[in-house]
């Protein structure tokens, strides 16, 4: 190659180098010189919250309670026979339904009543004999009235004790039927059993003399009175129809099992609740009309409540006084409040007064 093209060579790329290097700087140049979008984090923040309006309306302040059905005082009747016996036959079983006139159990006499029983005969058989005597020697004057009035109260006694055993039914086997219609509570004897006088044999709770025992929490008790009305209703089934009942008696002492205070309630006659069966109560305890706000909508704050509400797009923040409150609604009162006003029911925790808001839905 000659030297002549060879410096035309070197002499284009200086040139193509050069002009390259030109235009890279004037690029740079060209950007720091356009201004720069305003950055996003620099803009205000907006809270999307819901809300609901505020309602003027009356609540009620309630204590729920849980407790079961048990038999009311006098419900239980004990099943029982004046001598010792012998069980032949056991016809029930607890827990089981039972009508007036139903069978019970079958017994008789133990060895030792029916030994009794048949001294008692004898006994009767002699002295009926000794007064037909007395009265013969008496007849023929030897025999004095001492001796006729003797005879004449042992033969009284003799019969007395053998009539009772009659009346008793110790004679022979017996059918022990109910004399209510109810449901057994507790069978107490067995078949073969022998069971002292008096001992109880079956239990039996009379239909419709139940009542529900609520548990309720020791601080609350000075707000009940006997007479006050309850809801129930079973706690499985809560979209059950309600039955009212009234207290009866409130305990005074904590119960050790549940560390709770008994409330009775007693049931109306129409209630067909089972022995056993788990209720809830509702007692209401106070009543109020007002200003309305879900639970939701009031927060604690320093020992006070705030509530948020919403006015041209900006948080307006209250400082309210809870009236009343049930499981859903408080009852507020505050100035500037009124019966309308959109009160922040979600995403008021991160609410500061006049910033702005956005309510689900774009309202």
């Amino acid at each position: 190659m000659k030297k002549p093209a060879k410096g035309v060579i070197i002499a284009v790329i200086v040139i193509c180098l050069a002009g390259g290097i030109y235009w890279f700087y004037a690029g740079k140049r060209a950007q720091k010189a356009q201004p720069s979008a305003p950055a996003e984090e620099n803009s205000a923040p907006v809270a999307v919250v819901e809300v609901e309006p505020i309602r003027q309306t009356a609540i009620s302040e309630h204590i729920t309670a849980y407790g079961d059905v048990v038999p009311a005082p006098g419900a239980v009747q004990v099943v029982s026979v004046p001598y010792e016996s012998m069980i032949s036959r056991v016809m029930v079983s607890e827990r089981q339904k039972i009508s007036r006139g139903d069978p019970l159990l079958e017994l008789k006499a133990s060895p030792n009543t029916q030994l009794e029983l048949e001294q008692a005969r004898n006994s009767n058989d002699i002295a009926i004999q000794k007064l037909a005597k007395v009265k013969e020697l008496f007849a023929i004057k030897l025999a004095t009235n001492s001796q006729m009035l003797k005879a004449q109260e042992a033969a009284r006694q003799a019969s007395a004790r053998l009539e009772s055993f009659k009346k008793r039914g110790v004679d022979g086997s017996r059918i022990i039927s109910s004399k209510a219609t109810g449901l057994i509570n507790k069978v107490s004897v067995q078949e073969g059993a022998i069971v002292p006088a008096g001992n109880p044999l079956v239990e039996i709770i009379a239909q419709n003399r139940l009542e529900v025992r609520l548990g309720v929490e020791p601080d609350v008790i000075n707000r009940l009175v006997p007479g006050q009305t309850v809801r129930l209703s079973y706690v499985n089934m809560p979209d059950a129809r309600e039955i009212t009942g009234r207290i009866r008696k409130i305990s005074r002492a904590v119960n050790p099992k549940t560390r709770l205070v008994d409330v009775f309630v007693k049931l109306p006659r129409s209630a067909k609740y089972m022995l056993g069966e788990y209720i809830i109560g509702r007692i209401r305890t106070a009543s109020s009309s007002g200003l309305a706000v879900p639970r939701s909508a009031v927060l604690p704050e320093d020992g006070k409540h705030v509530l948020f509400t919403v006015k041209d797009g900006r948080a307006v923040r209250h400082v309210v006084r809870v009236i009343l409150e049930n499981d859903r609604d408080a009852q507020v009162s505050g100035p500037g409040l009124k019966a309308g006003d959109a009160a922040v029911i979600v995403g008021d925790y991160e609410l500061k007064d006049g910033m702005d808001v956005k309510t689900a839905g774009g309202r």
